[in-house]
């Protein structure tokens, strides 16, 4: 009779790579462009936490990356101090979209998640931007970006991405969830709460007056500024003919979102990617009628 280790040696679908097996290897990069089940599951083991102080936990994160979090966060800190990922949908296909030498923006960068595994996936020849206006967030991105080992390839740049430069806005976010951080628009009265509340002058950046205008793909999420975001681009998309466009949209946090939408079908076919990690076709109008996020896929080319 054969016993139970041969008997599962035998079923296909127990067998995972060597990188995926418990224990203290870290996990490939390939290994989190593959689907959920088993690479979750493989992530959950390996996550750590230590207390650093009064507000920094440094975290194992996609099994991979030593993370620095803040512990007052309740939105985002949470998943990758438990979960070790966020979003992992979207961290799937940036990690298997991006090449070595490419180049990648993340517009909204927060803690640098998404900037660390754009710099891995784009390798020591590619090059990768944060921008993000939160000025603690964007001190721990810096600090992630060198923590991994990718501050020769990768710079974060503290100001509001919008539709012009050199201007000054005002930044509001809750302490204790940092992630939905937004520009405030002039003459909004001050929010009662004000001990949870951080509220700074930050300075704005328009993408189309970077330095060097090539880059082949840009993830933009930054709660509400995403027309903002879009008219100061146009010259880079104009640039980019191959470029390819992550951006979360609400029509909710839109002025006019329907002219932001008919903007977007103008260059690019609408394209979703979806929580089960797969890129669909999506209808102008059905998305306009959501209350919830649409994931974007904005691109030329095949996805």
């Amino acid at each position: 009779m054969t016993g139970w280790p041969g008997l599962l040696s035998r079923l296909p679908l127990l067998r995972r790579p060597p990188s995926l097996a418990r224990g203290t290897k870290l996990l490939a990069l390939a290994d989190l462009a593959a689907g959920r089940g088993a690479v979750s599951a493989a992530i959950r083991a390996r996550c750590h936490n230590v207390p650093l102080d009064a507000h920094t936990v440094l975290s194992r994160v996609l099994g991979r990356y030593k993370m620095l979090v803040d512990s007052r966060d309740l939105g985002l800190a949470p998943h990758l101090m438990l979960d070790g990922f966020w979003e992992y949908w979207t961290t799937a296909f940036v990690a298997r979209r991006l090449r070595p030498g490419q180049v990648a923006w993340d517009v909204g960068a927060n803690l640098g998640y998404f900037s660390v595994l754009m710099a891995d996936a784009v390798g020591p020849a590619g090059r990768v931007t944060a921008f993000e206006p939160n000025p603690r967030l964007a001190l721990l991105a810096e600090r992630n970006l060198a923590l991994n080992g990718m501050a020769d390839r990768a710079a974060v740049i503290r100001a509001a991405v919008t539709a012009r430069s050199r201007g000054t806005l005002r930044f509001r976010a809750h302490l204790d969830d940092p992630k939905n951080g937004r520009l405030v628009e002039p003459g909004e009265a001050e929010p009662v709460e004000m001990l949870e509340v951080m509220e700074v002058a930050v300075s704005t950046l328009r993408l189309d007056d970077m330095e060097d205008p090539r880059v082949d793909f840009i993830k933009v999420d930054v709660e509400g500024a995403e027309e903002a975001v879009w008219a100061g681009m146009q010259g880079v998309l104009d640039a980019n003919p191959g470029i390819t466009v992550l951006l979360e949209f609400n029509a909710l946090r839109c002025r006019e979102p329907a002219r932001l939408v008919a903007e977007m079908t103008a260059r690019f076919a609408l394209r979703e990617l979806r929580l089960d990690g797969r890129v669909r076709p999506v209808d102008a109008n059905e998305m306009l009628g959501r209350r919830e996020d649409t994931m974007l896929v904005l691109t030329a080319g095949r996805v």
